[in-house]
């Protein structure tokens, strides 16, 4: 008799991986949800989460669900949304595994813009998101300034991001050691954390993410063309230049509006489409960026929620538990994808 165990192929085809993915994300999604409205200094019962949020009452549970940790919620999952496809973006414009938005210059030169904002100015919110925006544009505008001058080159436009970000990075911490301020806000801050975010945070960084999101899969079959040679396309009519400059500055929109609202938080932008790619794996084959883009925005979304329950629990900011958690996932990714 052979007792050996037969594998269905259909639970490892592509379409049935990609629904386990999603049922994962969304799973863990739902408990990041529910247990992020359920618990923080005062914990309340998972089934009183829906009376709280549908019934207009004034009670103190209902003011905390609703205009504390509702829109927190709701900011760290457009933030991880944006990252994760701003992150699969910039992988493939790059060409580079490794890449994330930070080595487009993004991610410094939004931070040194509201860094910049917290030391010398007394802002309101609206103002400071707008200007770490505009920050964060301004030193993805250099990085692509220098690299028009190199063909947009993937290998050139990935060291002049680096670069790019490395001056930035610099430049924040010559502010900080030469302004005389209160610094412990500002590191704070630029951690990374989703604490104290409120409803302006999110009408303010929704429409950036929303426009970003469609841009993104709208132009999914030219990101995939882009995986071919640059002279290939070329002669066959596709305007690479102009195509790698557009799309970096779709993956550039979503993640200086997130930066300029939540700080820095590393790791996602790198970890969500790889878990993406993993899963949809096929031999010889790129995963297609119709499904690639939307499930790195899921798949982020969902890291980042289940990064600031655990945030919140242990009361640390939600960037550093990213970091702590994202650097592991990665090595087991790169482990598992060279077995």
């Amino acid at each position: 008799m052979d007792l050996r165990i037969h594998h269905d192929p259909a639970v490892s085809t592509p379409a049935a991986r990609m629904l386990f993915l999603c049922a994962a994300c969304l799973l863990l999604l739902g408990m990041a949800a529910v247990g992020s409205l359920a618990f923080g200094e005062f914990d309340l019962p998972l089934d009183a989460v829906p009376h709280v949020l549908w019934d207009s009452d004034d009670s103190d549970a209902a003011f905390v669900v609703r205009e504390l940790r509702l829109p927190r919620l709701l900011t760290g999952l457009l933030a991880g949304g944006a990252l994760g496809m701003a992150g699969a973006i910039t992988q493939s414009i790059t060409r580079n595994p490794l890449g994330e938005p930070s080595l487009m210059g993004v991610t410094a030169g939004a931070a040194f813009a509201i860094v910049a904002c917290m030391a010398f100015f007394s802002l309101p919110t609206a103002t400071m998101l707008a200007c770490g925006t505009v920050g964060g544009i301004f030193a993805a505008l250099l990085t692509f300034s220098i690299g028009l001058r190199m063909r947009m080159q993937p290998l050139n436009l990935t060291l002049i991001g680096m670069s790019v970000n490395l001056f930035f990075a610099a430049a924040i911490t010559l502010l900080l050691v030469s302004s005389h301020v209160e610094a412990n806000g500002i590191y704070y801050w630029l951690t990374g954390s989703l604490a104290g975010r409120s409803w302006q945070h999110v009408h303010l960084l929704w429409p950036w993410v929303a426009a970003g999101l469609g841009l993104g899969i709208a132009f999914a079959r030219v990101l995939d063309l882009l995986a071919l040679d640059d002279d290939l396309l070329a002669s066959l009519g596709l305007r690479v230049l102009r195509w790698r400059l557009l799309l970096g500055l779709i993956a550039v929109l979503l993640t200086a509006a997130t930066v300029a609202a939540t700080g820095p938080l590393a790791f996602v932008g790198l970890v969500a489409p790889h878990i993406v790619r993993f899963c949809l794996h096929r031999p010889g084959g790129e995963a297609p960026h119709r499904y690639l883009l939307p499930l790195s925005a899921l798949t982020g979304a969902a890291l980042i929620g289940g990064a600031d329950l655990l945030a919140k629990r242990q009361e640390i900011p939600v960037g550093i538990l990213c970091v702590l958690l994202g650097g592991p996932l990665l090595v087991h990714l790169v482990r598992k994808q060279g077995d």
